[in-house]
């Protein structure tokens, strides 16, 4: 069966279906595809569940990170809550920037796109698997897997990344810029856990610590973060190292860890600590050296690394030098990077289609007249808090408007 229709929307997520709702809107004939038979999945794991709608605070993006600043000009938070809240969410903000939907249920997002799609009339045909989309004369012509084709006069691009593959990450949306000509920066996962080698981290697994992390390759810092660390069997999580993947090189990287980064400014200062409590503590395990302050388990790690034999010895045993061996380690633990858990496991695809090829303004290929693209088939990732999504909303929302 051949359907015709004013706009196809390739991509039932979250930058689909705000593109097809507002596209609707404007009173155009639309059909939304997905590969997926339920669609949203990603949607409903966002935010462990929660849903981080949108960030108020200041952009952080990567890849054409100025292409993310001018559609977020174009369309700011403050359209993409008046676009929500129209349709019945509400929503509060956690953290100060972080805005969620009111129940805390990314379900609640999800529930009123569908509804905004049923109301505004548009088709959904889901398990519908793309093939391919050609340029007709004033058409493109979507052919089905299942033999049927979608003949449309606006096409718009928001098949999402490559990302999580079980909830729907595709390389199909690539795929398809691609054979219209467009050019595909390199993927690869970001916001993704680390993996290291096994000898830094034994011992440690389950472990969570608040600290300072700098990625590091050959003495040059590729990316510094604070926040919370999560050491597991095959390496290190928590957002502040999910948002160091994206850094990672591929031989000789390292993350140095600084486990007193909000209590000391410096080595000379935790070697003076070190040297009082020594005095204080000189009958007990070296270890007892950082009670308070450590779990045990790092405390030995730490003091495994700076050299320090702990077979019976006493705190008051250590030398000077070992204090300072000890303090050096404590700022500065080594884990060795040996790279990242894989698009499986990672929250969003960096790279993408070439962000210079397409117009801020409406989304539209600058090579193909009634070609756009939304989401993360594009060349932007951000952060952790919001930022994915809200870029997300916000194309596809610029994207439904312009056809």
């Amino acid at each position: 069966m051949t359907y015709k229709t004013d706009v196809t929307v390739i991509g039932a997520g979250a930058s689909g279906m705000t593109a097809a709702i507002k596209a609707a809107s404007k009173q155009r004939k639309v059909i939304l595809v997905e590969k997926q038979v339920n669609p949203g999945r990603k949607i409903l794991a966002s935010g462990n569940g929660r849903c981080n709608l949108l960030n108020l605070g200041k952009p952080r993006y990567y890849g054409d990170s100025d292409f993310a600043e001018s559609v977020l000009k174009q369309c700011p938070a403050d359209d993409i809550i008046s676009f929500f809240k129209h349709y019945g969410l509400a929503v509060t903000t956690e953290d100060e920037d972080r805005m969620y939907p009111y129940s805390f249920q990314a379900a609640s997002v999800l529930n009123v796109l569908k509804n905004a799609i049923y109301l505004n009339g548009v088709s959904m045909m889901t398990g519908f698997n793309v093939l391919s989309v050609q340029k007709e004369k004033d058409s493109f012509l979507i052919a089905g897997e299942n033999g049927d084709t979608i003949q449309t006069a606006k096409v718009i691009i928001a098949c999402g990344g490559a990302a999580q593959p079980k909830l729907g990450g595709t390389y199909d949306g690539y795929q398809i810029l691609h054979s219209l000509g467009h050019t595909i920066i390199p993927t690869y996962p970001a916001l993704v856990s680390l993996t290291t080698d096994p000898k830094s981290i034994s011992g440690l697994s389950g472990i969570r610590s608040h600290c300072e992390i700098t990625l590091v390759n050959d003495r040059k810092v590729l990316h510094q973060e604070k926040g919370e660390i999560l050491f597991t069997d095959y390496g290190i999580s928590g957002i502040c190292v999910m948002q160091c993947a994206r850094f990672t090189e591929k031989e000789k990287t390292q993350l140095q860890i600084n486990f007193v980064s909000g209590i000391y400014d410096n080595t000379e200062d935790v070697t003076e600590e070190l040297r009082r409590r020594q005095k204080m503590l000189s009958d007990l395990s070296p270890v007892s050296l950082f009670d308070g302050i450590l779990p045990e388990r790092i405390s030995f790690a730490v003091l495994k690394q700076a050299g320090i034999p702990l077979h019976g010895e006493t705190a008051g045993s250590l030398s000077d030098n070992d204090l300072r061996s000890i303090a050096d380690r404590v700022m500065c633990y080594k884990v060795i990077i040996t790279g990242t858990r894989g698009m499986d496991f990672a929250q969003v695809t960096a790279g993408g289609a070439d962000c210079g090829e397409f117009i801020s303004e409406t989304m539209e290929s600058r090579i193909i007249s009634g070609v756009h693209a939304a989401g993360e088939v594009l060349n932007v990732d951000g952060d952790c808090g919001g930022f994915n999504l809200m870029f997300a909303f916000s194309s596809g929302i610029i994207a439904g408007r312009s056809v």
